[in-house]
């Protein structure tokens, strides 16, 4: 995983790369220590796939106890990702912000390199 100062990268080769914006980590980190997950738990993020080539992938973040045992664990500052195999691939380089405005709400901004929400193909 990467942040935007550059933080840790993934536990191992194989895993996704997932870039962090420091208000990304920050609310990451606010959520989880309101859950009492901070120390063992961790988000999970997922994509989930439409039907047809055309269609954008959604992507889901979920604060979790624990990672499934097939999962990659991304460690970042103070923050660990879950990532299940089955969407390593359409998680890997994704670029995850945090963004607050006043027009627009706050909420978490995904940003794919495949284009806009990460085309299937």
């Amino acid at each position: 995983m990467s942040v935007a100062e550059e933080h840790p990268t993934p536990t191992s080769a194989t895993s996704p790369t997932v870039h962090l914006t420091s208000a990304a980590v920050e609310k990451i980190q606010e959520m989880l220590e309101e859950e009492g997950l901070l120390e063992e738990g961790g988000l999970r993020i997922s994509a989930h796939f439409g039907a047809g080539c055309s269609t954008p992938l959604q992507f889901d973040l979920v604060m979790e106890v624990e990672p499934q045992e097939e999962d990659s664990i991304l460690q970042g500052p103070g923050i660990r990702i879950f990532i299940s195999p089955r969407s390593a691939w359409a998680v890997d380089g994704l670029r995850l912000d945090y963004v607050d405005s006043p027009l627009m709400g706050s909420g978490f901004a995904f940003q794919h390199p495949r284009g806009r929400s990460g085309r299937a193909c």
